[in-house]
């Protein structure tokens, strides 16, 4: 997948932080404590329009974070996300950060910088890689990495893309639909349309539409998620989907696997 900006810089200034802080296993991260060492408050409330803000004043910072958000493994991210400006982006003095700012890996600099550092300080490499490279590329790896780095099943998911040598998509739909997708190999070109429509042959389409999960991934027509692929038949997909809890959303990830 194709990242911008000072990634290598935003991963480098997580990394010295852990190091810094002597944090050797998940449980040491602590986060919270962290924040307030660094100069930083946080302060929880109503936002509108957004998931969190962060304000510069001089020497002090103030996180302000949506109270939907507290307190869950969502909200690590979320904090992390805007430490990341505090220590990455000291030439502005504020910053308002939506939903879509969360994930964007491809097209805002500072966002994509301070996401990079929230994944590995939440998610340290050297902790992570090794859990990753021995399993599986699948949402069980992913919810594995979510329960030992009490993270969202979203952000592991988004962690392992980064990190795994597999080929994969991952895919965010919900009513029948594409919202998001991130990808993690080049090699094919591939891409999906904005809001494009789930095909009938995909587990997510059916997921969508409530029906069970299936208990392990499931090998699928290419061009059921990839409509402009020239020679599809020289890929093979396997899908791995599951419905993030109530809320209709469903994530994917997809394996490609090159069969020339």
């Amino acid at each position: 997948m194709k990242r911008i900006g000072n990634v290598i810089r935003a991963q480098g200034v997580a990394m010295k932080l852990i190091e810094e802080y002597g944090f050797r296993r998940p449980a040491e991260i602590d986060l919270d404590s962290l924040i307030i060492d660094r100069g930083v408050e946080v302060r929880r409330g109503a936002l509108r329009g957004c998931e969190a803000r962060l304000v510069r004043i001089g020497q002090r910072g103030i996180i302000r974070v949506r109270d939907g958000v507290v307190g869950s493994p969502r909200s690590r991210f979320t904090l992390s996300h805007e430490l990341g400006h505090w220590e990455l982006h000291t030439e502005t003095q504020a910053f308002i950060c939506t939903k879509e700012k969360f994930r964007d890996y491809k097209t805002d600099v500072k966002e994509a910088e301070a996401n990079t550092f929230a994944s590995e300080l939440l998610m340290p490499t050297f902790m992570v890689r090794p859990l990753i490279q021995s399993n599986e590329p699948t949402l069980r790896t992913a919810k594995l990495i979510a329960d030992e780095f009490n993270v969202s099943l979203t952000a592991a998911a988004i962690r392992f893309l980064l990190e795994t040598k597999h080929e994969c998509f991952l895919v965010v739909s919900k009513d029948g639909h594409v919202q998001w997708w991130l990808s993690g190999s080049d090699r094919f070109g591939l891409w999906m349309e904005s809001k494009q429509p789930l095909g009938p042959e995909t587990l997510a389409y059916h997921l969508c539409g409530g029906a069970e999960e299936a208990t392990q991934p499931e090998v699928v027509p290419t061009e059921a998620w990839f409509r402009h692929l020239d020679a599809p038949e020289r890929l093979e997909i396997s899908e791995d989907s599951l419905r993030l809890g109530n809320t209709g959303v469903v994530l994917t990830i997809l394996v490609l696997v090159d069969t020339d």
